[in-house]
């Protein structure tokens, strides 16, 4: 005995497009930076420590 195959029904493909309109954007207001020590002085000179010639293993 045959069985009859159903066809699904053509639907067209569709672009949806939501917009969405944020205060700070998606994490900026989730952390603060502080860039000045204790005393409100920023540090703005690179501290030039010993090269590290280490052999790592990957």
């Amino acid at each position: 005995m045959k069985t009859k195959k159903l066809k699904n029904r053509y639907e067209s493909p569709k672009i949806e497009l939501i917009t969405i309109a944020l205060e700070q954007g998606i994490a900026a207001g989730s952390a603060t930076a502080h860039p000045e020590d204790s005393n409100g002085h920023v540090k703005d000179s690179w501290s030039l420590d010993q090269d590290d010639s280490r052999t790592i293993d990957w």
